[in-house]
């Protein structure tokens, strides 16, 4: 009995010691943001955070029936604005979903005029069919382009979004900065770490 603890013990040690030996996973630092004047970059954000929740009679065109941002939201985009102007980057290609929250993210970086595109919207059940809001998502991707001319791209969406392109979701203010590459995969090449 006293060998078999021994030998527990050991093991135990063992692991110990090879988990402080083994080099930490690499931590993603944030993107450096002066490098989207280069072109060929596209930034997909999530919505910075919003209260609430949907509503039972759910309408795209009514925000009282929606998830809003309030004031940490309003917080996060203001800081996610001063990181892009920090970096030289003053004006942007906004597109947002139609949700209000996606909306509003995009209104308070205020860096542009937003376009709205459904092809980033989210799934909610009252606006039809998941599988097609997921393939509306994937076509919109592949079909992405960058331009080496003209301000940056930024999308604005939803959790679902990274899910669509293999990613784990950010959280909210959080995004990722995308090579696009002809695929529903576009290369990462960098992250936003939420404010």
């Amino acid at each position: 009995m006293n060998a078999v603890i021994l030998l527990r013990a050991g093991a135990a040690l063992l692991l110990c010691y090879l988990s402080l030996s083994m080099p930490a996973p690499a931590v993603a630092e944030d993107f450096d943001l002066a490098r989207l004047k280069d072109g060929g970059y596209v930034v997909l954000l999530r919505h910075v955070k919003a209260g609430g929740s949907d509503a039972d009679d759910f309408d795209l065109r009514n925000c009282r029936t929606q998830r809003r941002v309030e004031a940490p939201g309003r917080r996060q985009a203001a800081e996610l604005k001063a990181r892009f102007e920090a970096a030289g980057v003053t004006a942007v290609r906004l597109v947002s979903s139609q949700y209000c929250r996606a909306k509003q993210t995009a209104e308070l970086l205020d860096m542009g005029p937003v376009t709205e595109e459904p092809a980033l919207n989210y799934f909610h059940w009252s606006t039809g069919d998941k599988e097609a809001t997921y393939a509306a998502l994937r076509r919109y991707i592949i079909d992405l382009a960058s331009s080496a001319d003209g301000p940056p791209l930024v999308l604005v969406s939803h959790t679902h979004a990274f899910t669509v392109i293999g990613q784990e979701p950010v959280k909210s203010g959080g995004g990722l900065v995308l090579r696009p590459n002809g695929s529903d995969r576009p290369e990462v090449v960098g992250v936003i770490t939420p404010p």
